[in-house]
């Protein structure tokens, strides 16, 4: 999955297909499993001399749940719209377009060889809760020692014969 960025964003060119879970290798390590796949469509598009990349992804998750460790269905929907920044163009300020403080798009750097799967990974993270958690759960039980034997009373019961 390797583009010519602003090529692919000049010709107003379109990707989709499926993400397998298990080659995100970033993204494995948040998933309850990684079976599964994603549905993902990147289309590309000019606005007057800027080049963008519109990134959509969407499909069931199976995180862990911090509080009971089980797994915990999730919905990710994710749409996004990253600007593409010629190497050795000036990166855009903060109050414009694909700037810092532009909550509508990022700005990366375009490159001839632009590998499309870490890109969507990055995105996939970024949607992710910070602390997945169900609702509602209980959190894992802990067994109760109270009625065994406690191994420093078997000692001083070795030490006594």
């Amino acid at each position: 999955m390797v583009i010519d960025g602003l090529e692919f964003a000049r010709r107003q060119g379109c990707l989709a297909g499926q993400l397998r879970l298990g080659a995100l290798q970033r993204l494995n390590d948040v998933l309850f499993d990684a079976d599964g796949h994603l549905d993902y469509e990147i289309a590309g598009e000019m606005a007057g001399n800027n080049a963008f990349l519109k990134l959509r992804i969407e499909g069931p998750l199976r995180l862990t749940c911090q509080r009971c460790l089980g797994p915990m269905e999730f919905a990710l929907d994710v749409s996004s719209r990253v600007m593409l920044v010629e190497s050795g163009a000036p990166w855009p300020e903060d109050g414009q377009l694909g700037g810092l403080e532009d909550e509508t798009c990022d700005a990366i750097e375009a490159s001839r060889e632009l590998n499309l799967l870490p890109l969507l990974e990055e995105e996939i993270l970024l949607a992710l809760p910070i602390a997945p958690r169900h609702e509602a759960c209980q959190p894992p039980v802990v067994a109760d020692l109270s009625g065994s034997v406690s191994p420093f009373a078997q000692l001083a019961r070795l030490k006594r014969q």
